[in-house]
């Protein structure tokens, strides 16, 4: 994977500056990275295991008897498959453009950061696709989330509960996946501004936090879903459109990125660059024709679903 002609170089100091941007300011922007975790895998393509909700609802008997072997588990597993496309950008860095703006910006740093941008964003509208075309069932609300008579928490601990009882999973491993229109919806209903007045004293409901609502709902983490494109093609006013759905909530399991695939997790997005050091391969390279050093990051990923979809739940916020 890495690059094989001697005119192009393997930049592994670009790769730590957008991952050092990602941490410090993409992250907070995209939660794809959280809703499929990035694995690394050594091949291109193959089957993966995917886990059944019996490894941890059915119970195994334990005991012995004297002269007797213990009992043995084989484990449930369905299969799916994976294949990894190579995907990338390259940023031209015209050398009159470098010198003009040299004592501002780093011309190689800033062009790093905006194409790791670029391919987070990318990987953003993958996952929302992903999820929205999985298939399962909607589960409306008692009451659309518009309304200050909704009742968000009866709705959400509902949909838990069934998650619980279905896969064995406690709720402290729930991320809940909201978005921006629908958390503001959410926060403004009755149920929760009674709830956060005994709970977060002097903290007004529109402003409490992601980690005061997981904490408040008992769960594993709280994602804003609030990426945005300019949906309007080049040379057009720009017309700024969320990527996620307004009234589509998302309860799921998610695992940390880089766990093993027997730990349970809604999504994963396959990465096929394990010795880049990163989840990216970043590149330079001259092209004399236009007078400008190329900057290059690319990837072999795939997101695909590696749990049963029992693992999702998707709530829908409005009761239409």
């Amino acid at each position: 994977m890495r690059p094989e002609s001697t005119s192009v170089t393997f930049r592994q100091d670009l790769a730590q500056v957008a991952q050092e941007y990602d941490e410090q300011s993409s992250a907070g922007t995209f939660a794809g990275r959280i809703m499929a975790p990035l694995m690394p895998v050594g091949e291109q393509a193959a089957d993966y295991p995917i886990m059944l909700r019996e490894n941890f609802i059915k119970p195994a008997d334990d005991s012995r008897a004297e002269g007797a072997s213990y009992n043995a588990i084989g484990g449930e597993f369905g299969k799916g498959t994976y294949s990894t496309e190579d995907r990338g950008l390259k940023y031209p860095i015209d050398d009159r453009r470098r010198r003009r703006f040299a004592r501002f910006i780093d011309a190689e740093q800033s062009a790093a950061r905006i194409l790791w941008y670029q391919l987070l964003l990318a990987h953003e509208i993958r996952v929302k696709s992903l999820f929205e075309g999985a298939g399962f069932t909607s589960n409306a609300a008692a009451t659309a989330w518009s309304s200050a008579a909704a009742v968000p928490l009866t709705d959400l601990a509902a949909r838990m509960t069934t998650l619980e009882q279905s896969t064995g999973i406690q709720r402290d491993r729930f991320t809940l996946a909201i978005p921006a229109a629908d958390k503001t919806e959410l926060l403004a209903t009755t149920q929760v501004i009674d709830k956060s007045k005994y709970t977060y004293v002097g903290v007004q409901p529109a402003e409490l936090t992601n980690a005061q609502i997981a904490a408040m709902l008992e769960i594993k983490q709280v994602l804003t879903l609030k990426s945005a494109v300019d949906s309007k093609e080049e040379g057009v006013t720009p017309s700024m459109a969320n990527i996620w759905t307004a009234g589509k909530v998302w309860l799921l399991v998610t695992a940390e990125e880089n766990a093993p695939l027997e730990m349970p997790s809604a999504a994963r997005t396959m990465v096929w660059t394990p010795e880049s050091g990163a989840p990216f391969i970043s590149e330079s390279y001259r092209d004399d024709d236009i007078r400008a050093d190329i900057v290059r990051h690319r990837w072999d990923v795939d997101e695909v679903l590696t749990a049963e979809l029992d693992l999702m739940c998707l709530l829908q916020s409005s009761d239409a």
